[in-house]
């Protein structure tokens, strides 16, 4: 690095030094895309729900440093355990494009350490990566000195053509007030230092940070023609803001009725929910004690979490002090799901935050009604042949391929679907072709692959319920523009919700037959030079098993059987929750048996894409999607990382239990108390 700056680094360190105070550390990302500091970690790992985005300039191409363009992403994903990842594009000496790379990384924290001792941490860069161009393993132990100061050691082994995290390495960091820390790194190679600047937490609401992360000077002459820097956000997942917080400047409670009433009540409840924008409204009473209601929730479609909490607070605070206990089921289509049960002065309790969530939850609700004394026969608000309107971006794209660092094509998928009687709906979805990059166009390489303007599918889907948690659908219609099919889906869950089952066996016949393709190279005229033709008919049998660990807050997911492709293998799976944005992780390793076995580690979220209480009128809805999802995968295992045609196609489709029925799997007793917080904030929506 040139000497204005370090002339520049010379004055900011003065300023710093005058205004240094004890300050809280500030965890930056790397040009690597790990946490630490330049080209180095340290034992600490990303704070746990923060998403780190970077953007650097420090690349690694044939032996020598560029300035390229990186993608840095990443975040703690639980207490010891960080993810992330980078996208790097390769530029030669003259700045042509070279290639481009997509690559993990993970670090661990160890655990038990008492933390005036020190901080152990270990990791991999490029971890299973097939082209592996920045891939390490590495060791690292830190420790705060004087408050501010950090030492930390390391040893690694690293495939890098610089020599950089192959051997020893160290730094120092001085944290010299909250918005400045300064650095010095040995990375087994060179020598860097550092200054990583942060903006105040309190400037954009306690929410967003921004960083930036120069490297002043290194030892190394290839990094000493061109600034090399990062440019950081810091993003919240997910906001848990304090209910009682919320409500205190209000002085407000919630009470039950002080007055008997044994004739108007429960209409009083049902006019209450109708009022809010419920759904198949249905009130009566199990015994003198008990009251019941059942309901459809579909205005707070981004979790229903939010519409049971909105439910039990009418149904709480609007019940005569007659009705000591209470009874809600949530329907979806006149079938039932969950049953929550409990006592009305614990549940106002619970809203006044005075005492924990005492409710019993389950999804067992075969005939949960036989014993009920209705007050009105009929539904109020009924949903019959009421149309939905959702409406989502729907993108293909390649990332990290040898044609571009990003291809793309852009759509507009819209999805009806019509109640027709209990368990049954007509369902349709269109895409709209937007837009596409210059790799999707006609005559390039991604021609096929991107959206196409018109039906993808429609369906009859009937759904009903069995004895010992178990629901049915059962499909037919066409899929994928030209594919009829027939399909079933059977779920079964435990009564806490922390295990779920499902098989799902479809069938499909290709209704446009499609052209024979020949292979490069070879003369036509010859028979052996035509691929064989394709068949029509293709058979998916997937089996399904998840486990929900309340305590992290994340699921574990199988999957194993024949895929759309007619490969046959399994899927690993882990989705991390935080509030209503998911971050999902997969393995994925199939074989079909005339292709090679191909392995793949992916990384995505789900954000919704709606708010939290949709629009609702009377006679239809329009809504966006609440679960959008968007992932990257990349090949491990192999020496290249080229295209590779997809693997593990389940041939899900968006309308299916676990998506219209289970709330994107999230409608148990499990998650509901482990997210209970939700309720209570969710009683701020009432009217």
């Amino acid at each position: 690095m040139k000497k204005p700056a370090l002339k520049a680094l010379a004055l900011c360190s003065l300023s710093i030094a005058c205004t240094s105070a004890m300050a809280q550390k500030n965890i930056t990302t790397s040009y690597q895309g790990f946490s630490g500091l330049i080209n180095t970690p340290t034992a600490d790992i990303f704070e746990t729900g923060i998403f780190h985005f970077q953007q650097s300039n420090q690349t690694e191409a044939r032996g020598q440093y560029r300035d390229g363009n990186n993608l840095h992403f990443g975040l703690g994903l639980w207490e010891h355990v960080e993810v992330s990842g980078r996208l790097a594009d390769y530029k030669d000496q003259n700045g042509k494009a070279l290639i481009t790379d997509l690559s993990a990384n993970v670090k661990f924290t160890i655990p038990y350490i008492p933390k005036d001792w020190f901080t152990l941490a270990i990791g991999v860069q490029d971890a299973g990566g097939a082209a592996n161009n920045f891939g390490a393993k590495y060791a690292v132990a830190s420790k705060t000195l004087f408050e501010d100061i950090q030492v930390s050691l390391g040893a690694s082994s690293s495939d890098s053509k610089v020599g950089r995290m192959d051997g020893f390495f160290g730094s120092v960091a001085w944290q010299a007030t909250d918005w400045a820390k300064l650095s010095v790194e040995h990375d087994s190679s060179d020598t860097n230092v550092g200054l990583h600047l942060s903006s105040p937490k309190e400037w954009l609401n306690n929410q967003l940070q921004v960083k930036a992360n120069l490297l002043a000077y290194s030892s190394n002459d290839q990094l000493s023609d061109n600034i090399y820097y990062g440019i950081e956000i810091n993003v919240p997942m997910h906001t848990k803001t304090s209910f009682k917080q919320k409500t205190s400047k209000q002085a407000y409670r919630y009470i039950a009725q002080d007055v008997v009433d044994n004739t108007g009540t429960l209409e009083k409840v049902k006019n209450k929910l109708t009022e809010e924008g419920f759904e198949s409204i249905r009130v009566g009473e199990i015994n003198s004690s008990t009251a019941y209601i059942e309901l459809e929730n579909h205005i707070y479609n981004r979790n229903q979490i939010d519409g049971l909490g909105v439910a039990l607070a009418i149904i709480n605070t609007n019940l005569s002090k007659q009705y000591t206990q209470f009874k809600l089921v949530t329907k979806e289509q006149e079938v039932s799901l969950l049953a929550i049960t409990g006592n009305t002065a614990d549940y106002l309790a619970f809203l006044n935050e005075e005492k924990p969530l005492a409710v019993g939850i389950t999804t067992d609700v075969y005939n949960t009604n036989e014993t009920v004394t209705f007050v009105n026969k009929h539904n109020s608000n009924k949903t019959w042949f009421k149309p939905r309107l959702t409406l989502w971006p729907s993108i293909i794209s390649t990332v990290g391929t040898e044609f571009g660092m990003f291809d793309a094509s852009l759509g507009l998928a819209s999805h009806l679907e019509v109640p027709l009687w209990s368990g049954a709906a007509l369902t349709a979805q269109h895409i709209t072709h937007i837009s596409e990059t210059e790799d999707f166009k006609d005559g390039r390489y991604f021609e096929n692959s991107r959206h196409q303007t018109g039906m993808q599918g429609y369906s009859l889907n009937q759904t009903f319920t069995l004895p010992y948690n178990l629901k049915n659908m059962t499909t037919v219609g066409r899929d994928r523009y030209d594919h009829d099919f027939v399909s079933n889906e059977i779920r079964w869950q435990s009564s806490n919700g922390a295990h779920r089952a499902n098989v799902i066996t479809s069938k499909y016949e290709n209704q446009v037959v499609p052209p024979r393709e020949h292979y490069q190279g070879c003369n036509i005229l010859f028979a052996a030079c035509w691929k064989p033709a394709e068949d029509p008919n293709r058979t998916v049998i997937v089996g399904e098993y998840r486990y929900y660990a309340s305590k992290l807050n994340t699921s574990f997911e199988v999957q194993a059987g024949q895929f759309w492709q007619q490969d046959k293998g399994y899927i690993l799976s882990l989705k991390r929750m935080f509030g209503d944005v998911i971050i999902n992780m997969s393995y994925r390793d199939t074989k079909k048996d005339d292709i090679e076995r191909n392995q793949f580690v992916g990384i995505g979220f789900s954000i919704p894409f709606t708010p939290r209480k949709d629009f609702n009128s009377k006679y239809f809805q329009v809504r966006g999607l609440p679960n959008w999802n968007y992932g990257i995968s990349t090949l491990v295992g192999k020496s290249h990382n080229r295209l590779t045609p997809g693997s593990g196609d389940t041939g899900a489709r968006f309308y299916n239990l676990d998506n219209a029925y289970f709330n994107y799997d999230r409608l148990n007793a499990a998650y509901i108390k482990n997210n209970a917080y939700r309720l209570q904030e969710a009683a701020k929506f009432i009217k």
